[in-house]
């Protein structure tokens, strides 16, 4: 199972995402800005006919359930 550490870790990787400001790229290669990942995303999902703001709509219900898992993992430590 994926920690939260993971998944976090995976998108730096996977986009080149950066929080360091003297590394900050954005270029084809790189991500500086989430919301140029989300702007491409948009027009994958366009290109695919898919719908983005379903997509949004079903990941905040994963990121919920992810989030109270671990809320209740912490509370039988």
């Amino acid at each position: 199972m994926f920690t939260n550490k993971d998944r976090i870790n995976k998108v730096k990787r996977l986009l080149g995402l950066t929080t360091n400001e003297d590394e900050a790229l954005d270029d084809e290669n790189n991500y500086y800005r989430v919301a140029d990942v989300l702007c491409d995303l948009k027009h994958y999902c366009d290109k695919f006919k898919i719908d983005f703001n379903q997509e949004v709509k079903m990941s905040e219900i994963y990121y919920d359930d992810e989030v109270e898992i671990i809320k209740n993992q912490k509370g039988k430590l």
